[in-house]
């Protein structure tokens, strides 16, 4: 005769399998609510029905191995009893004789002999005792249990139950929010043309729902809950509108009036790098790309196992200061919002003088758009370096450039020719920001640059002639001849846009630059 345990009910949550019948359940519960619900609420659904289907089929055993024990009841010699106090284990009666314990009164005395060999005595015809309650209760039951299982197993149960829920046609989605669709409150095409407009006085939005149902004299007889759930659907379903909030906070903004570098990747920043894997890299390797914290080199592994942080120190390569972006790094993950279900974020950066800088979070491509006049007014070049640090604010990010004395400074300067021939020399230049000095580089012609960036878009430029070249022309620069891996990093991406991990995969295989050691390369003889 088999004992249960809750044990063995809490270990069945870490491979949960979602089957139709639980779907049903949440979508019944959704039509007897009439109220969206968010993910963590249908898991705790979920789990509470679970909870009571498993209490039902233990309760089926239970009855099945015999009566339950409570020291209340009266047996004889020959039945068979469940024990819930010991891990609901079941033995016989073998024998009933009178309780001697004149403080008590009047009792009996049962021994029981247990499937495993063991030999107990319990007291009955106790109308007064602790388990004639406990008794009652099945393994697993009540809330404190579910709270368990969802500290426990909520991260399994949740994937499981999205994924379920993905391709439901009788529910609909609004980030984690679901709902039936048929219960929703009809938006018809003039009060969607009517959320157009008022988005277009805002020169786009960004418009909360909340905003947008006061403007629009939206009125219903439902939950204030429903009518803002109705609305930010039909939204979404509209390609007009495109919901740029951050996690838990829907904003509308109008797509045709987002900047075209939100919708459209620049020039400069485009890439066809796939990421790399950090953990086959060198050690060397892995301090240098993390130092350069490109956002070309990490998988989305890397991103998954970072630790959010609240501050960062950003060197801006060439591409990012062209653009006037940032890079989306595990190192700047916990500072830039992120959101549920859209591409873009509307943010908002303050710098030291209490300047708003309005800003775009393009998610997918993983960079932050927006900066570029504020870097011209902080006359920051390729190589400067940037601080950031995130507030109690959602959407609002600190940015302050790391200043320095305006000084001449001896820094590589990048010379265009009219032949759109690239040049590097060592020139005294006026610099008034913090820069890293393998990084920092000045553009004296940026329209020039521009141009050769154009005309290189129609060719297919190999990268080991692109890196043949850039050594040979850093290589001038110093006695040695010797080129660091991250000057020469800085360099390429002045006419391409490189991954750290892409240009030493090139370094590694090419016959004419050959490795020295420490991160340092030179042109073969």
């Amino acid at each position: 005769m088999a004992s249960i345990s809750a044990q063995n009910i809490i270990e069945n949550w870490q491979d949960i399998t979602i089957n139709p019948g639980d779907i049903q359940n949440i979508t019944n519960t959704l039509f007897e609510r009439e109220e969206p619900m968010d993910l963590d609420s249908l898991a705790r659904i979920f789990v509470a029905t679970r909870i009571k289907q498993q209490e039902a089929v233990i309760a089926s055993k239970i009855k099945a191995m015999g009566e339950l024990y409570m020291p209340k009841n009266s047996y004889t010699a020959g039945s068979t009893l469940v024990f819930p106090a010991l891990g609901w284990q079941g033995g016989k009666i073998s024998s009933v004789r009178p309780g001697i314990n004149p403080q008590i009164g009047e009792f009996e005395v049962i021994h029981v002999l247990f499937e495993d060999g063991s030999e107990r005595e319990f007291a009955t015809s106790l109308p007064l005792h602790p388990l004639n309650e406990d008794g009652l209760k099945t393994p697993g039951q009540g809330e404190s249990n579910a709270d368990e299982i969802l500290e426990n197993n909520g991260r399994q149960i949740k994937a499981a139950l999205l994924e379920a829920l993905k391709n439901q046609a009788e529910l609909v989605r609004i980030g984690f929010t679901w709902f039936p669709r048929s219960l929703l409150i009809d938006m018809n095409k003039g009060q969607l043309n009517l959320a157009e407009a008022l988005l277009d006085a805002q020169s786009g939005g960004p418009l909360s729902p909340n905003e947008l149902i006061e403007q629009m004299e939206l009125k219903s007889k439902d939950s204030p809950k429903l009518l803002e759930f109705s609305l930010n659907y039909a939204l979404q379903e509209d390609s007009r509108f495109d919901e740029v909030g951050t996690s838990g906070q829907f904003s509308w903004f109008l797509r045709r009036l987002e900047p075209k570098y939100v919708l459209e990747t620049p020039l400069c920043l485009k890439s066809n790098a796939t990421s790399s894997v950090f953990s086959e890299l060198s050690e060397d390797s892995q301090k240098i790309f993390r130092e350069l914290n490109d956002e070309l080199s990490y998988s989305e592994e890397d991103f998954e196992q970072a630790e959010p942080q609240t501050e960062a120190s950003l060197v801006l390569n060439f591409a990012h200061w062209r653009a006037g972006s940032l890079p989306i790094t595990p190192e700047t993950l916990g500072i830039f919002p992120t959101a549920l279900e859209t591409e873009h974020v509307k943010v908002e950066f303050i710098d030291e003088q209490n300047q708003k800088i309005s800003a775009w979070v393009v998610i997918p491509n993983k960079y932050i758009i927006g900066l570029r006049e504020w870097y011209e007014t902080q006359d920051l070049i390729p190589g400067s370096v940037v601080e950031l640090s995130k507030t109690d604010q959602p959407g609002v990010i600190r940015i302050r450039a790391q200043k320095k004395r305006t000084s001449k400074e001896w820094i590589k300067t990048l010379l265009v020719g009219s032949d759109n021939g690239i040049v590097l020399t060592l020139q005294r230049q006026p610099i008034s920001a913090g820069f890293n000095e393998r990084m920092a580089i000045k553009i004296l012609d940026l329209e020039a640059l521009d141009s050769v960036w154009k005309e290189r878009q129609a060719k297919n430029i190999p990268l080991e002639k692109d890196a043949l070249r850039m050594t040979n022309e850093l290589a001038r620069l110093n006695n040695q001849s010797h080129v660091h891996f991250t000057d020469l990093y800085a360099a390429i991406n002045l006419i391409r846009r490189v991954a750290p991990h892409e240009l030493q995969k090139v370094l590694d295989a090419h016959e004419s630059i050959k490795h020295i050691g420490d991160s340092y390369y030179h042109l073969a003889d």
